[in-house]
């Protein structure tokens, strides 16, 4: 699964994503402060799942799927935990316009 992380989430997250070899791009990378709608055509464009804690995202009727991370405090471990589960039962394409809380039983 391709991962854009949004600019609210930590650091050590990002990181640890990167070490366990996803491929993760953040946000502020691309383009520091755009849009959320900037943001899904983005993820659409170039086939990444939205790794966020911004509630924002809930109401975009499309998008290539997002995970919501519930609490800023859940340690990063748990977090690479949970999206390594996602991707064992989901693909990104059935993940497409929906929104999973993580870790949120993922762990």
């Amino acid at each position: 699964m391709n991962l854009a992380v949004d600019e609210n989430i930590k650091a050590s997250i990002t990181d640890l994503l990167a070490q366990e070899g996803h491929d993760v791009v953040r946000i502020q990378d691309v383009e520091l402060g755009i849009s959320d709608t900037a943001v899904i055509d983005y993820c659409r464009a170039e086939g990444r799942v939205l790794l966020t804690n911004d509630d924002d995202f809930f109401d975009f009727d499309s998008h290539p799927g997002a995970l919501f991370l519930t609490h800023q405090t859940t340690p990063a471990r748990d977090v690479v935990n949970a999206i390594r589960h996602i991707e064992r039962q989901l693909s990104a394409d059935e993940l497409e316009g929906i929104v999973l809380h993580v870790p949120d039983g993922w762990v």
